[in-house]
């Protein structure tokens, strides 16, 4: 009754205070105190103190409409529970911001494996990488339930026989095709088995596996046996059509439930991950700016798979006027940073071909190219096979051998020693083995065609001599298009190579006294990586504080490292900086790279001369990804920010960030129950989910949300380079102690210490319960000495 009330009460009929408080005091009395619970917290939530408890200034949402009128909107709305793009979306994203820049946002989430079918004959929790192969493999499971409905159909002796003989060479393949799945199976479990660190879990599934097939291989057996002696009672002689009809009937039943097992087999892998598209503006500065487009359910995918995605995406935002800039993924789907549709985009791609294309050559081929058989008519020097390889060194190479009286290989190693900066050692072709003559050849080669592919690229105006990373022209949009990678995904990788300790210059036992000192906020489960999911962690790890802790107790390098690392994490995280001193952080940290990749580049910057044999892999301790996802950021945002002013706005920092999709996440296993969902359950909320942002997108439909006010505001936000006001200290500069987590405490019942705020349910999904740490040593001997002189 009460809804009903406030739905047909029309927006003259409420004006005036005297009106809400009326409305107010019919609440009062039909919820009782429940209104005050309801109205108390997010209702005046950021407003000044005068005008709380002011009806007029509520912000409060109250639904007013059925579940069954959230469903007709849904269906009105144009969402579809399909992997197609919502384009009735995007064009409701164009409508209210119309002249935004927009990032393409691509995460993957969890689900639950499961192959299902409905009493509909619907599928789901399969895989659907839009190749077609799902529809082929559900137009093969449709004709064959056709065949064995209308089997009985058939009147006709010809007709009938052929139908059957169809079947029986079904069963006949079926048989061969599970029995290979059986084999294969098999062979895995034997291994599984032979691992000492395989699951109680996993050896449970491969043994209903292989039950499960050889029960279907004596149930095809069994098919193809009854059905031959059904084929045998329609003989032309004296066929009997009635009795092979009942026989059949009596099969129907068991014959179904054979074919869908039969096909769930054939459906395997199911889907254990749906990858969701989401677009972003790039100005972040008004309430909501993210929007799910596409959703992509998988088992596993490929980076050229997720390239020729995302250029559909880019063709449907392109068409209906939207301005992209670029695409963040995780760091899994490194090429796409590396390898654009035209050209290389990262310098690494470019070393990379160039060492590929001689790594399978002959000692003699290669000679071809550097040996000089003459000169031609401007005394320029000719081999016998012509390469990019410059007349100066041929003529050098041929010089020591003839003038200086050289052999072949000595003459090499000089042409070797020129490859690098005079005064540093350069790198074998293959890691800590010393190089022969035809690894020399291979390096010489691979070097001058790296020097020629980044002066080809140069005439055509991409710079790889200044610039690690350069985006390239997309040839969908037109526009200049950059590939990052999430920034936080990298600095939770930097946080595990660090307490990998694979970086030669850092001592990783030094961390540890940080965790002892009070002049930290580092904990043990950040120290050890408990969580290896967890920003904050990373962030305690590699922080300032820890930093000015190494450069106390003169660790330089490590205080170096830490401060590096911290500086860069803040010019793309943190509030409050300059873009001078975020384009500084930045700098610092690629020369950081560069000093161990090329250690002369501050003599002479010209990345051409990088040494090609000089592995990117434990470059500061990190890995090949990480190198280029660090690199690659870089690069971009310091692109993005030489055209600050023709844009006419500043990048915001964490524009470049899957956290929107991460927040997308969240939302739904929110609404799941914080347990990862079937496919099924996920199609259920994805046009939900939807239609909700859709709604948030509409500048006419004010929301506020129980969260951060920041985030959610009616003006547009401040920049991000202002700092918040009354906040004097930084957020990545302040100490935040967890008590819980430290373990120099000493109290009664330490081990039962309850956790403060029990988290809520969305909280215990991404952030797991942490355990108490154990006591250190120092504290151990000094409750020993305690216990022994009482």
């Amino acid at each position: 009754m009460l809804q009903k009330k406030l739905v047909q009460a029309s927006p003259d009929q409420i004006t005036m205070p005297e009106d809400f408080r009326r409305w107010q005091d019919i609440l009062e009395v039909e919820l009782g105190g429940r209104f005050n619970r309801l109205f108390r917290g997010p209702a005046w939530s950021g407003l000044p103190v005068g005008k709380c408890k002011d009806p007029m200034e509520a912000r409060m949402n109250v639904a007013c409409i059925s579940s069954q009128a959230v469903n007709k909107d849904i269906v009105k709305s144009g969402s579809t529970a399909t992997s197609d793009i919502q384009e009735s979306a995007i064009k409701d994203l164009k409508s209210a911001n119309p002249k935004g820049r927009f990032w393409i946002k691509v995460d993957g989430t969890d689900i639950k494996p499961a192959l299902q079918e409905s009493k509909k004959g619907e599928w789901n929790g399969d895989p659907d990488l839009q190749d077609s192969k799902l529809e082929q493999l559900r137009e093969e499971y449709d004709k064959r339930v056709k065949l064995c409905n209308d089997l009985e159909k058939e009147r006709g002796r010809d007709g009938l026989q052929e139908r059957i003989q169809e079947l029986v060479t079904h069963f006949e393949e079926d048989t061969q095709f599970l029995q290979k799945s059986l084999q294969t199976t098999v062979n895995i479990y034997q291994k599984k088995i032979a691992s000492t660190t395989t699951s109680e879990e996993k050896l449970k599934e491969l043994s209903w596996e292989i039950v499960e097939l050889s029960q279907l291989i004596e149930q095809s057996q069994q098919f193809a046996q009854s059905y031959d002696e059904i084929l045998s009672l329609i003989n032309p002689e004296s066929p009997l059509m009635d009795t092979a009809i009942s026989r059949h009937k009596v099969n129907k039943d068991d014959l179904r439930k054979y074919t869908s097992c039969l096909f769930k087999k054939k459906r395997q892998p199911a889907a254990s991950h749906v990858l969701v598209i989401m677009v972003s503006d790039e100005e972040r500065n008004h309430k909501p700016y993210a929007l799910p487009i596409q959703y992509v359910p998988y088992a596993s995918l490929k980076d050229q798979w997720v390239r020729d995605l995302t250029r559909t995406v880019k063709e449907v935002m392109t068409r209906l006027g939207l301005s992209v800039v670029g695409t963040v993924t995780d760091g899994e789907f490194s090429s796409l940073r590396t390898q654009g549709e035209s050209r290389p985009l990262h310098i690494w791609q470019l070393i990379h071909d160039a060492r590929d294309s001689v790594s399978r050559m002959k000692k003699g081929t290669l000679k071809k190219m550097l040996v000089q058989i003459g000169v031609d008519g401007d005394g320029n020097p000719v081999t016998e096979l012509q390469d990019c390889i410059p007349a100066g060194v041929i003529g050098k190479l041929h010089d020591l051998q003839e003038q200086d009286g050289l052999s072949f290989e000595d003459a090499l190693h000089h042409i070797r020693k020129d490859l690098v900066y005079e005064g540093y050692t350069y790198h074998s072709w293959k890691p800590h083995v010393p190089e022969n003559e035809v690894d020399m050849l291979r390096s010489v080669v691979a070097t001058y065609r790296f020097r020629a592919r980044i002066g080809e690229l140069k005439e055509g105006g991409v710079d790889f001599s200044s610039h690690l990373y350069v985006p390239e022209i997309d040839p969908t949009t037109g526009n200049t298009h950059h590939e990052r990678e999430d920034h936080n995904h990298i600095l939770k990788r930097i946080a595990k190579h660090t307490r990998d300790g694979g970086h030669a210059d850092i001592n990783v036992r030094r961390f540890d006294e940080a965790y002892k000192s009070n002049e930290t906020d580092l904990t043990f489960h950040a120290l050890v990586g408990t969580r290896k999911q967890s920003v904050g962690d990373a962030e305690r790890l590699l922080s300032h504080a820890v930093a000015n802790l190494f450069r106390s107790r003169g660790y330089e390098a490590e205080a170096d490292y830490v401060k590096t690392v911290a500086d860069w994490h803040e010019a793309s995280d943190g509030r409050g900086l300059s873009q001078a001193q975020r384009r500084a952080a930045n700098q610092h940290m690629r020369d950081y790279i560069l000093d161990q990749w090329m250690p002369w580049h501050r003599q002479d910057g010209d990345l051409s001369r990088i040494d090609v044999n000089r592995r990117v892999e434990g470059l500061c301790g990190f890995s090949r990804e990480t190198v280029i996802g660090i690199t690659t950021n870089i690069e971009s945002q310091e692109a993005r920010r030489r055209l600050n002013d023709i844009i006419g706005f500043e990048e915001h920092p964490r524009a470049a960030t899957t956290d929107d999709v991460e927040c997308f996440f969240a939302l739904l296993h929110h609404k799941t129950g914080g347990q990862p969902c079937t496919l099924k359950e996920f199609k259920c909320w994805w046009r939900k989910l939807v239609m909700q942002f859709r709604e948030r997108m509409d500048n006419n439909l004010p929301f506020y949300y129980w969260t951060l006010n920041e985030r959610y505001t009616e003006e547009a936000y401040p920049s991000f380079d202002v700092p918040p006001e009354n906040d004097e200290v930084p957020r990545l500069h302040r100490l935040r102690f967890r008590s819980r987590e430290d373990s120099s405490i000493i109290v009664a019942g330490r081990t039962f210490l309850p956790v403060k705020n029990r988290p809520t349910l969305r909280q215990s999904f991404h952030k797991f319960a942490v355990g108490l740490p154990p006591v250190n040593e120092d504290m151990q001997q000094h409750i020993q000495r305690v216990l022994n002189n009482p």
